[in-house]
């Protein structure tokens, strides 16, 4: 009997040794887990952006706020203040660019030498786009130069759905602004209202060269100025590869900019580029493209045009102007024959 309740008790020791040992372990394991956190959060560590061949965006993490400096490595000086973030989408050209500072205000830094240059006291900013930046505060846009000064006063209200559809930036000298329906019209320069603000959206133009535009779930099409070219017709427009597509009643077409159907029963999921034969890894498009219609191919140009109809079973492309067509498909052989096409 005395022996079985030793051998009870020496369980329960060693029992109790183990979870004495495991708790040692996880408490050792958060010291050490502690010290490293304590030591990536110091100031030593930063995770670096190449600028330019002289500067590096670095972002440093600390316990209490992480931020960002611009450093000089040729110098090993730092050429600006600590701030939350910095936006490194810059166009080509330009040198200011959008900053937010420790209090989450905006303003505008030189991002090839780390000067501050419009100090941060807008609640959001975009950044320069021909000569101009959108500013907000108390959620109504303006427009700013690049000396800071006011061109358009901050007047058209916007809201956080707005805020994140749109992009307020000027494209050939013309910017979307909305109301406090966030209904959208256009404005110049000058910020005279030129297009009404009764739309649900008008876009940046397009690589199409217009600006597509919606309302009560209909679809137009504007020139650069607002002039509307398309009226509100389509249940969809968009533009891909430089080219109109929209759909009505179901039914897609590729048309020109003025609403005209230049492909009928089309759409960019319907057609692809051509490559000769001899381009055995598809790496040199001919500049025409196979388009489907009916369940048969055709071919059309870079412009748009239809330069064979889509009444053949296949087509192929043999070399810079000359086509082979499959005709007369038999679906019980699988093959039909071939006649070639010269354009």
């Amino acid at each position: 009997m005395k022996t079985n309740q030793v051998k009870l008790w020496k369980k329960i020791l060693i029992s109790a040794l183990a979870l004495f040992g495991l708790g040692v372990f996880i408490f050792c394991s958060c010291l050490v887990w502690v010290a490293v956190e304590k030591k990536v959060r110091s100031n030593n560590y930063f995770y670096g952006t190449t600028i330019n061949d002289s500067l590096q965006l670095r972002k440093y993490y600390r316990r209490k706020q992480d931020y960002v400096l611009i450093y000089n490595q040729n110098t090993q000086n730092v050429v600006s203040p600590k701030m939350r973030w910095v936006s490194l989408s810059v166009s080509e050209g330009d040198s200011l660019t959008v900053y937010c500072d420790l209090k989450g205000r905006r303003g505008f830094i030189n991002i090839h030498s780390g000067e501050i240059v419009i100090e941060g006291r807008f609640d959001r900013a975009w950044n320069f786009s021909e000569g101009l930046a959108a500013v907000c505060q108390d959620m109504k846009i303006g427009f700013i130069n690049s000396a800071g000064e006011e061109v358009v006063p901050c007047q058209y209200p916007t809201s956080e759905h707005a805020i994140n559809r749109f992009g307020y930036a000027f494209h050939n000298g013309y910017a979307t602004i909305t109301n406090s329906q966030n209904e959208c019209g256009l404005i110049n320069q000058q910020g005279e209202l030129v297009v009404d603000t009764i739309y649900d959206c008008i876009w940046s133009p397009s690589e199409c060269g217009v600006r597509i535009f919606q309302d009560n779930s209909k679809y137009g099409v504007m020139d650069l100025r607002g002039n509307i070219l398309v009226s509100l017709q389509y249940d969809d427009i968009w533009c891909e590869g430089q080219r109109l597509f929209a759909t009505k009643n179901g039914i897609m077409a590729q048309i020109d900019n003025t609403g005209n159907v230049i492909l009928p029963f089309c759409s960019s999921y319907d057609f692809e580029p051509m490559y000769l034969a001899t381009d055995e890894y598809n790496e040199h498009p001919t500049g025409y493209f196979k388009y489907y219609a009916g369940g048969y191919q055709g071919v059309i140009d870079a412009k748009g045009r239809v330069v064979i109809p889509a009444i053949y079973h296949q087509v192929n492309q043999l070399n810079k102007n000359l086509f082979e067509a499959e005709v007369d498909y038999d679906y019980y052989d699988g093959h039909g024959a071939w006649i070639t096409i010269q354009l």
